[in-house]
């Protein structure tokens, strides 16, 4: 009401003290006639919710649950039914008199502050032609108050409130995945302010190769080099089929491996393939490295522990000489030496193992032994989740006709690599929209474009995709385990210095989906602004609303996150993610101010009493 008094005040002294007319019949025939709106819906202070049914089912799992239906791809696959979107919120109306409804009914929204004497402040205005309206990405748990005019001839008004819970997500065209990362539970019971940060997919496409044609190549290659390599695997392919006739008459040799595989940590700058090919038998050190016996599980080390490839040695053991089938898998590019002989190589190949997640039945091998002692040597170099190398020299279900098979395939990568060579790029297209940058820039206050891909994802990028009065800031940046490495740790520095720039709000960060370079540096946010963890795992698993991919999942990405912060000191997530920060040269007072703007007022102690 205290915008209102002025006006009032104004209408009794315009009045002054007189009684005002006695109304007159026609004029009250008129009154009775005149036209009206009667608000529907919602009803007058009802909560409505942002989520629907089905995404705060998914949400309201327990933990453990939630992990487990991970993996299940059905299920997957109905959660993206679901979508990514947010529920909007239904205004409707009824015209009440018995005439024509007006052309267009105008619809005025405002937004209460967080204050407990803060009145409500405009938040948009719209125009339906019919009596209804749906209205999205509205800030949870706020209060809203709504008036529909119908060209002046009938005024209704209403409140509501909408559901206090995240994850905010967000209907933005033409840019999935979208979310506020603001709304979750933080420090000492005070909510994160929606409205600051927002969290996408990139904002256009990738930056794309051009390829020159095969009869480009033919007619370039003027020295045969080319010619040569095609000849090659030609000769390759005829091996294979003969390789398969003679497996028809003699079948596969058992072997069996002599102990476990031992593995060298090898420096980028000794690496040497002439002497992993030189290699007889095992060595106590191997090109500065010390032998080490590799673990169970096959997984040796964060990517960050040594620079270079892992050298794994193996004795294996046939009892005649031929072939013995056996099956591997690496994390993610890999090569494997037979008694020197290269007999696979997937180290040059965007493709490297080619499947995920890493298993002994990736890969069924058959492996040329002669009777007796046999040495395999692997070269592997580091994937998302580190050194990783499965093997099993008797595959219970791999047959030859799987290794011919997987063998075959990987000429056919070879020979479309060989035809395949980038002539240049085109710059990605804009995703960006009239109404994207209506709904980012005039509604949400996008100022900076926080661009998390990397430098050949950008290319051709000289500015945002939202226009020049966007900051756009190319940061390229690590995920999961890789925030602990150098270059991640740097590029996480960079990222929140924007952040902790008052005058760079409100910010959208992504990377292209949206989901594991973002993922990463919005769990870092959501924790020092002390989101819970299980609250930081519902954030990065919102993403599965959107992803329907099994192999987005937490074993395979969401706990390598989290583990790498076991190395930092504290007895929770918040207290570890903090310790990491302030290793990269913050302060406990930029992290407090960050927290002060970030961070809703207080609960007031009346609303606690009043619950």
């Amino acid at each position: 009401m205290k915008r209102l008094l002025p006006v009032l005040s104004i209408l009794v002294l315009a009045a002054g003290c007189a009684a005002p007319p006695p109304a007159t019949p026609a004029a009250a025939a008129a009154a009775a006639e005149a036209p009206s709106i009667t608000i529907l819906a919602p009803s007058e202070g009802a909560v409505v919710p942002l989520l629907s049914d089905g995404q705060k089912a998914f949400f309201d799992l327990p933990e453990a649950e939630r992990r487990d239906r991970f993996r299940d791809p059905a299920w997957r696959h109905g959660l993206e039914q679901l979508g990514h979107r947010p529920r909007p919120v239904l205004l409707r109306w009824s015209w009440t008199k018995n005439s024509d409804p007006p052309g267009n009914y105008h619809v005025a929204l405002e937004r209460r502050g967080l204050g407990d004497l803060d009145d409500f402040e405009p938040a948009g205005e719209f125009v339906a032609a019919v009596p209804w309206l749906e209205i999205p990405n509205l800030e949870s748990g706020r209060t809203y108050r709504w008036t529909v005019s119908g060209e002046n001839r009938g005024v209704a008004s209403g409140t509501f409130s909408t559901e206090a819970r995240a994850p905010r997500l967000l209907d933005v065209p033409g840019i999935p995945n979208a979310r506020d990362l603001g709304g979750w539970t933080g420090r000492d019971g005070r909510r994160v302010r929606q409205g600051v940060f927002f969290r996408t997919a990139g904002l256009n496409d990738n930056a794309s190769d051009l390829w020159y044609t095969r009869e480009e190549l033919e007619a370039a290659d003027t020295n045969g080099v080319r010619a040569a390599a095609a000849a090659a695997l030609d000769r390759e392919e005829k091996q294979i089929r003969a390789l398969e006739e003679s497996l028809g008459a003699t079948g596969t040799v058992p072997a069996a491996p002599a102990g476990g595989w031992t593995f060298f940590r090898v420096a980028e700058t000794n690496f040497d393939d002439a002497a992993v090919a030189a290699l007889r038998e095992i060595p106590a050190t191997f090109l500065g490295a010390a032998a080490e016996a590799l673990p169970e599980d096959g997984a040796i080390a964060e990517p960050g522990q040594a620079a270079g490839p892992a050298v794994l040695l193996l004795a294996l053991d046939a009892e005649a000489d031929g072939h013995a089938l056996v099956s591997c898998g690496a994390d993610w590019w890999w090569s494997l030496r037979v008694n020197g002989d290269l007999l696979v190589d997937r180290l040059p190949y965007a493709i490297g193992n080619e499947r995920w997640p890493v298993a002994p039945a990736n890969h069924p091998l058959l492996v040329p032994v002669r009777k007796g002692r046999n040495l395999l040597a692997a070269v592997v170099r580091t994937g998302t989740a580190g050194w990783r190398w499965r093997f099993d020299a008797a595959p219970a279900a791999a047959t030859p006709a799987d290794a011919l098979a997987d063998a075959r395939r990987l000429v056919e990568t070879r020979r479309k690599d060989l035809w395949r060579v980038r002539k240049g790029f085109a710059p990605g297209a804009s995703r960006v929209t009239a109404a994207t940058r209506e709904l980012l820039i005039g509604r949400f206050g996008i100022r900076t474009d926080v661009d998390l891909r990397s430098d050949g994802e950008c290319r051709g990028m000289e500015g945002s995709p939202l226009g020049p009065e966007v900051r756009w800031a190319h940061v390229s940046s690590a995920q999961y385990g890789d925030m602990q490495l150098d270059w991640g740790r740097d590029a996480f520095r960079r990222v929140f210095e924007v952040f902790l720039d008052p005058d760079a709000a409100g910010i959208d960060f992504h990377c292209i989906a949206g989901q594991d370079r973002t993922g990463a540096v919005s769990f870092i946010v959501l924790a020092l602004l002390g989101v819970s963890e299980e609250d930081l795992a519902r954030d990065w698993e919102a993403t599965a609303l959107w992803n329907p991919y099994d192999h987005f999942n937490h074993a395979a990405r969401y706990d390598r996150l989290v583990r790498g912060f076991d190395r930092w000191p504290g007895g929770t997530i918040n207290e570890r993610v903090e310790a990491y920060v302030l290793s990269l040269g913050f302060s406990a007072a930029d992290l407090g101010a960050f927290r002060e703007r970030l961070l809703e007022p207080p609960l007031p102690r009346c609303h606690e009493d009043c619950k």
